[in-house]
């Protein structure tokens, strides 16, 4: 373990998340490269009487850090091994998704990876993860066998299902979708076959949002592999929007197929009926076309966000909240996704959606007084969902912040705070954005005692 002051460039590195919405400030930084160096900065920490924040890329950033925590930085935990005969993948806390498919790819298989390409594989696992395989796979918690982990006491442990010891059969529930507990070194999970996949985007201007809701709606059955996000943003001056489109609302529909072009039949004859989009870019496609449809952008900026699951009826509701988007003055992007059902779930806090569709929106701070304005416009957008709201929020989808207490179902949040408990019966990790406020405020009286 390497531990970096302030000043230092790999200090700076670290407290520079891609979300630059947070202050990160923490009284030092230690470098993990492995278990033993993970041990060795949970043991420097109870010594110096820090808390630990646990970091790899900073996407799922949710609050600031101060001068009484350790940052420890995963991000050089990247290694990725794939084992095509039984599916798998071990993968370290720090690596990204581009690396794991790239890995994958050659052996016919995908990861049920993020729609950006460089969000990190763990606190997207952990907190349920929705991606372009989720309609045909499930959540890619769910596809979560174990994880190496390092407890509050500073000793490595193994999660899975069959452990010895029940605290560690308990911390992979957590680990699929509730945040998870420890420190997280590596991750093993199931991959699944995918050789025939096709996506694409395609674009419009917003004038034409009327029929081409009406063209997805009527091309969208429930039971349908095709993932899709159907979103009103604010498209920024240059590529990979055309002239026409800058400084506007957009409208952009992105859909992956990864079961064949046929399953897409449905969706793309009702599209034929919409006006001929601006840009349409779809045909066959590689994990690296499929990580690129989502049109995330290539850098980070400080940003807040929301995520709430809806129901069945959110197609007749999405006219009403993608104008609502267009209409903002403060949201960058407005996005509805379905999900679909899961047949098949294993034992976690949350490894199947809690709704058939999923409703986000970001908005970008550009300057720290923009922030009140991009939360009441987050505020009013949830509560125009609240006839659809099935009453769980999406805790990866809250950028920028901590998830709402609703990301889990009251007794889920009672065994999450039982399993902590154990893990870490000091408090010395920092929760993760999942745990809602009221979980937070609770683990940190624990430790004030």
């Amino acid at each position: 373990m390497t531990i970096h002051l302030p000043g230092s460039d790999d200090y700076r590195r670290a407290t520079t998340p891609h979300n630059a919405i947070v202050n990160q400030r923490p009284r030092a930084v230690a470098t993990v490269l492995d278990a033993i160096s993970a041990c060795a900065a949970v043991d420097y920490a109870s010594a110096a009487g820090l808390r630990v924040a646990i970091q790899a890329t900073g996407h799922g950033v949710a609050e600031d850090l101060a001068d009484d925590t350790l940052l420890a930085d995963t991000s050089r935990l990247d290694h990725v091994v794939v084992n095509p005969q039984d599916r798998t993948a071990r993968v370290g806390a720090g690596a990204v998704w581009r690396a794991v498919n790239a890995a994958a790819e050659p052996h016919g298989l995908l990861a049920a990876a993020g729609s950006a390409p460089d969000v990190g594989v763990a606190g997207y696992t952990f907190g349920g993860g929705v991606g372009w395989l989720t309609p045909a796979f499930g959540l890619a918690s769910n596809a979560l066998l174990s994880v190496t982990y390092i407890d509050g006491a500073g000793s490595v442990r193994l999660a899975c299902e069959d452990a010895d010891d029940e605290v560690d059969r308990e911390a992979l529930w957590a680990f699929r979708g509730g945040g998870g507990v420890g420190l997280a070194v590596e991750l093993r999970f199931e991959l699944f076959p995918v050789t025939d996949v096709w996506a694409g985007y395609q674009l419009w201007p917003a004038e034409h949002l009327e029929p081409v809701v009406e063209a997805w709606t009527a091309g969208l059955p429930s039971d349908t592999d095709v993932a899709t996000s159907l979103s009103i943003l604010h498209a920024p001056p240059g590529p990979p929007f055309p002239a026409s489109l800058h400084g506007r609302p957009v409208i952009h529909l992105a859909m992956a197929a990864p079961r064949g072009a046929r399953s897409a039949d449905r969706l793309r004859a009702a599209l034929a009926g919409a006006p001929t989009p601006v840009v349409d870019t779809w045909g066959p496609a590689d994990a690296a076309t499929l990580a690129g449809i989502h049109l995330d952008p290539p850098t980070g900026a400080p940003a807040l966000g929301m995520g709430r699951w809806v129901g069945a009826a959110t197609p007749q509701r999405a006219l009403r909240i993608l104008q609502a988007g267009a209409a903002s003055e403060t949201l960058s992007v407005v996005e509805l996704r379905n999900v679909g059902p899961t047949t098949h779930t294993r034992p976690g806090a949350l490894t199947s959606p809690p709704g058939p569709f999923l409703a986000a929106s970001v908005g970008v701070v550009p300057i720290p007084q923009h922030r009140a304005q991009v939360s009441s416009g987050l505020q009013q957008l949830r509560t125009s969902l609240a006839d659809i709201d099935v009453g769980r929020g999406a805790a990866n989808f809250a950028v920028g912040q901590r998830g709402d207490r609703d990301a889990l179902v009251p007794e889920d949040r009672d065994r999450l705070q039982r399993i902590r408990a154990a893990v870490d019966p000091t408090g010395i990790f920092h929760p993760s954005r999942v745990s809602g406020t009221e979980l937070v405020r609770a683990r940190r009286g624990q430790r004030d005692d």
